[in-house]
């Protein structure tokens, strides 16, 4: 173990130069104080030398809140693995908003981790270039204290650092390295015939290290078998090194050798690899930055790497920092490229190509992509500074002034971006919204029902009914009751779910739906709906909606029976747009409709076949319709009741649903590629006081309200350490 002592520094902060407004930022850092509690990391060591490394970290909050940090000390090129990049909270994932920075990585999340709460942050990556390398030399054995002469595998390596004490640090550096069953001991340890075989020597520089001069063991080092389950084939060779505690600042140096035999015949062939943002806000008459990162992730050399760029008509490209011209890369090299570029003065979505090539690589290896451009139009202030001073000092004939001004600056940006309804309080209404079409002519967006609804702005709680509905049918989960709204989930999957239908099942707990979840549900689809529809026809893709919800009634009434007219209202497609359910119950004229065509036209027929898992749904509402068709001699009437029947459940889960939602619900966007409802970004914005003037002005007439207010929210809030 090591001795060492911690000294308090206590520093004066001096801050009545801040401007004011950050004041208005969610949290100040003063405010929170938040504990390492623990920091687990795994490296996979990949049979070309390359790693694979996955951060999982647990933070205590004791006061205020956090919702991210940065993730920075990452020396190798690294693209994260989106699958190993979440957080967990109560039992809860939520997904991670992750940020290339230099040398790491903003790690963001919603909702925020508040005091008494603690947060699991995993954030995973591959590393683009070889890190384990060739040596040769000669090597003390740590095993069996041998000495050999040869070529080795050098692992050099260390963790990030952190400005605050950790209190368990472990490395696991998991080896591609098969263990034989005698080599392990019951507790899972690795023997010195194990460590043998692997050729695992220590560098005298492994350790914990403070500066460049101050040397500590790890309070933990041991060889074990991977996976840790006795059961588990195959076994591997791997080193788990702890510093319990770590302190502020501590470098954690992971040093050592193995043989370099287990990586000499797997050197991949040169590719390809790139990192940018795929979606950029910015601003007409404003110049922006494309920055371009480009890989080699193969381990060969790429010869003559090219990077050619396709600018639309509408956006002039000024300069980069670059030719895009190079001469090698050479395995897991990488090379960076800023553009710098600048719209015109209209409110569009446009998309930058660019294409990667390379002159020893087939052109089907090459890499063409794009980044889509989200133009915010440029509205001219209503009076500039200096004249509204000088309003202000003629007094009452400034005011006139003023008014003129008003009036014309309304009429004359009255057709700029969407319009909507404003009280004094600042709490937007339902809007009637001007929609300009930046989408190709007649494009319809590929949208699933549930997606559809969404994009015609499909009131929130009716849009969590018809997914709650679904997940019933697929036996995923089962109402309990309506009043409160209780809700089981099965493990049943009679049907694959859908993203958001698996979403909502994880919502469950305790046999309820939690409101913040679902948020995130509905912000998943919003994302999703963005990324599927921002450059279709707005107009077109309405019509579409429409004629489907109507064709799926005609289809409906055109079967002969009430037998088969409601076995498709419950099981049918509606030809290969999904559920026919789903666009039967979007018709205004649902309930009346339901009634008419569902019910016999007299005679002996048996009631309609209704569905087990609709009619528990029914008995958990109060409406047994097992019990009315065997009860009630008259079909006609029976059938009617089972209607009534179908109707109030269906009435009672949405309105149960509804209930439920009783807080506005966050960043819950329609997010197309113009404004669906502004009020779903002014409500995103309004729980963030600091974020309203920026989202809003991002929003106005952008029309792409989601990505532009989180961008604006984002730079007006976060900078720093936890935020």
């Amino acid at each position: 173990m090591r001795s060492r002592f911690t000294f308090l520094l206590i520093i004066g902060l001096f801050v009545s130069t801040i401007g004011p407004a950050l004041l208005f930022c969610p949290v100040s850092s003063q405010d929170t104080v938040a504990v390492n509690e623990s920091i687990y990391v795994d490296v996979v060591i990949l049979p070309n030398g390359r790693i694979n490394v996955t951060y999982f970290m647990t933070h205590r909050v004791d006061s205020g809140s956090i919702g991210g940090y940065d993730l920075q000390g990452i020396q190798e090129n690294s693209i994260y693995d989106p699958e190993r990049s979440y957080v967990e909270m109560d039992g809860e994932r939520y997904n991670l908003q992750v940020t290339p920075i230099t040398n790491g990585y903003g790690l963001d999340w919603t909702p925020r981790t508040q005091a008494g709460e603690t947060v699991l942050v995993v954030f995973g990556y591959f590393s683009t270039n070889r890190i384990v390398e060739k040596t040769t030399g000669t090597y003390t054995l740590e095993g069996s204290g041998d000495t050999i002469t040869g070529d080795m595998g050098v692992f050099n390596w260390a963790p990030v650092q952190w400005e605050w004490d950790v209190g368990v640090y472990n490395v696991r550096v998991i080896y591609p390295i098969e263990m034989n069953s005698t080599w392990i001991d019951a507790e899972g340890g690795i023997n010195s015939e194990g460590a043998d075989y692997a050729g695992y020597v220590v560098d005298y520089r492994q350790g914990i290290w403070q500066g460049t001069d101050t040397q500590f063991d790890y309070d933990d080092d041991n060889l074990l078998a991977y996976p840790s389950d006795p059961s588990a084939s195959p076994r591997n060779f791997s080193v788990s090194l702890t510093a319990e505690p770590a302190l502020a600042y501590d470098h954690l140096r992971i040093f050592h050798y193995t043989n370099w035999s287990f990586y000499a015949d797997h050197l991949l062939p040169g590719s390809i690899g790139y990192a940018t943002e795929e979606n950029l806000n910015v601003v007409a008459n404003t110049e922006f930055e494309i920055e371009l990162d480009v890989f080699n992730i193969g381990d060969t050399e790429l010869t003559g790497v090219n990077v050619d760029i396709t600018v639309p008509e509408n956006i002039t490209l000024l300069s980069a920092s670059s030719s895009g011209y190079q001469a090698t890369l050479d395995g897991g090299e990488s090379f960076h490229i800023s553009y710098t570029l600048e719209p015109d003065n209209m409110p569009a979505v446009l998309k930058v190509t660019f294409t990667i090539s390379a002159t020893n690589l087939n052109q089907s290896s090459w890499k063409t992509f794009t980044v889509n451009v989200y133009i915010q139009e440029y509205i001219p202030p209503l009076i500039e500074a200096t004249m509204l001073i000088q309003l202000i000092l003629f007094g009452i004939g400034g005011i006139a002034v003023l008014g003129v001004s008003v009036y014309g600056y309304r009429y004359i940006t009255g057709g700029y971006g969407a319009k909507w309804e404003v009280d004094e309080t600042t709490t937007y209404e339902s809007p009637t919204i001007s929609i300009q079409t930046f989408g190709t002519p007649g494009e319809v967006a590929n949208l699933d029902p549930v997606e559809s609804a969404f994009f015609v702005n499909t009131p929130r709680q009716k849009l969590v009914g018809m997914i709650l509905m679904s997940c019933a049918r697929k036996g995923a989960l089962r109402v309990i009751s309506t009043d409160p709204l209780k809700v089981s989930n099965t493990g049943v999957r009679f049907e694959e779910l859908t993203y958001y239908e698996d979403a909502l099942v994880k919502c469950i707990e305790n046999n309820e739906l939690k409101p913040e979840c679902v948020d995130i549900v509905l912000e998943d689809l919003a994302e999703k709906v963005q990324e599927k529809s921002w450059d279709a026809d707005f107009e077109a893709t309405k019509e579409a909606h429409d004629e489907r919800v109507e064709g799926a009634w005609e289809e409906l009434e055109s079967e002969p029976t009430a037998n088969e007219r409601t076995d498709y209202y419950f099981n049918r497609r509606y030809h290969d747009h999904g559920w026919a359910w789903y666009w039967l119950y979007m018709h205004p004229n649902h309930d009346s409709r339901i009634e008419d065509n569902l019910t016999p036209s007299g005679g002996t027929i048996t009631p309609p076949h209704i569905p087990e898992w609709f009619t528990e749904m029914a008995d958990a509402a109060g409406h047994s319709i097992t019990t009315a068709g065997r009860v009630i001699g008259d079909v006609a009437a029976t059938t009617s009741q089972i209607i009534g029947n179908v109707t109030n459940t269906i009435g009672e889960i949405v309105s149960g649903v509804g209930r439920i939602i009783t807080e506005p619900l966050k960043p819950i966007v329609e997010g197309t590629s113009r404004c669906v409802s502004h009020d779903a970004c002014h409500s995103a914005c309004v729980s963030h006081d600091a974020c309203h003037s920026a989202c809003h002005s991002a929003c106005h007439s952008a029309c792409v309200c989601h990505s532009a207010c989180h961008s604006a929210c984002h730079s007006a809030c976060v900078s720093g350490g936890y935020r």
